[in-house]
């Protein structure tokens, strides 16, 4: 999938979310985002919709000074 995207960087790859969001509703585009963020804008948006499940699960970690 990377190499069919890099190879077409211009026409695939978006600068932010905001971007991306705006070529789904405009055209016909997928576009692949952290699930908080899509669960976040499709709460928001009747007009966009989370396919599928999660491509991977990951942890965050916190680091503070003691």
């Amino acid at each position: 999938m990377w190499a069919f995207m890099s190879s077409r960087r211009q026409s695939v790859l978006v600068k932010s979310n905001e971007e991306g969001i705006q070529r789904v509703l405009t055209s016909d585009y997928a576009f692949l985002m952290e699930s908080t963020t899509i669960e976040f804008v499709t709460q928001r948006n009747c007009n966009l919709t989370q396919i599928g499940g999660l491509i991977d699960s990951k942890g965050y970690g916190v680091g503070t000074p003691m």
